[in-house]
């Protein structure tokens, strides 16, 4: 299918991905209501984020009135609140929550995650931070809401050993101990520490969990037992249980997986087993197990 075109403000970026993620949860709202018509057409608008992906580049870009490329594109120079709000090109084009691998196949899949991985290992020097506010000029700024994401990206490309890896340098680098040390930026309404708390216990919803039919992906666990309290409630079970054996600074990796006494081999699982009760019990390792983690991909919704 063919789709739209729709010009943007000449002076940003219109924070147009964000739309369109926006668009897609409402399509899932529309389905789980069984409204077909609604879901059809706000799912439909949930792909409109491949208008604004140059595949010369890769990146998402700005066009004209006329549908053409603004010139002297530069993926961190175009930001600094000129084209792009607090962000840049780098940054921003990661954000396709609704369909990562539909992304990595646009872009293509080697290229997304060798530059996603260099972000990485550059921002790593920084502590993951953009001193002195200017988010713009580095990839991997933990202290933006465009990059909270990005180290759950590697899951989605088969890659899930470089999300256990650098989910955990983030956590090491980027938050500190104590009030005067415990955030290099803005608390930003408690987002920086619900992402510490989900990425401690080793879970992470890319998409905040807006599917039709919600996953978990799994991450690092910092804690060798986890008991996530379920109270029984509104069809619930009891407790959910995650253990991650021998987790330590450097067992970092995840080697395999059990849930619910039967082996996982993949790097999600629906929230619905969660839900219900249970454990996930993760062994932990000192070196990646490219193996695990890699079998299949959700259901697109």
């Amino acid at each position: 299918m063919k789709h739209q075109y729709v010009p943007y403000d000449e002076g940003r970026f219109s924070n147009t991905l964000e739309y369109s993620f926006d668009d897609w949860t409402v399509s899932q709202f529309a389905k789980a209501l069984g409204k077909t018509k609604e879901y059809i057409r706000f799912s439909e608008r949930g792909k409109w984020w491949k208008n604004v992906i140059d595949t010369e580049t890769g990146y998402a870009r700005m066009k004209d009135s006329k549908g053409n490329w603004f010139k002297n594109f530069d993926p961190y120079k175009s930001g600094a609140n000129e084209h792009y709000v607090e962000g840049n090109a780098w940054q921003l084009t990661y954000f396709v929550p609704q369909d990562i691998t539909g992304l990595a196949s646009m872009i293509g899949e080697k290229k997304f995650s060798e530059r996603l991985n260099w972000g990485f290992e550059e921002s790593y020097k920084l502590r993951f931070n953009g001193p002195g506010d200017k988010y713009w000029d580095y990839p991997v700024v933990q202290g933006n809401q465009q990059s909270m994401h990005f180290a759950f990206l590697f899951n989605w490309v088969k890659k899930p050993w470089l999300t256990q890896k650098w989910s955990r340098a983030i956590m090491d680098r980027y938050y500190g101990h104590e009030v005067s040390n415990a955030y290099l930026g803005d608390e930003d309404q408690g987002q920086m520490s619900a992402w510490f708390v989900m990425n401690a216990i080793g879970l992470f919803q890319i998409d905040g969990g807006t599917r039709v039919n919600p996953i978990y992906e799994i991450g690092s666990p910092v804690f060798e037992k986890t008991e996530i309290d379920l109270g029984r409630q509104f069809g619930r079970g009891k407790t959910f249980t995650i253990e991650a054996k021998n987790t330590s600074k450097r067992n970092i990796y995840i080697q395999k997986a059990t849930l619910n006494g039967k082996a996982l081999n993949n790097f999600w699982f629906d929230a619905s087993e969660l839900l219900k009760g249970g454990s996930l019990i993760l062994e932990m390792g000192p070196q990646p197990n490219e193996n695990w983690g890699v079998k299949s991909l959700p259901i697109a919704n």
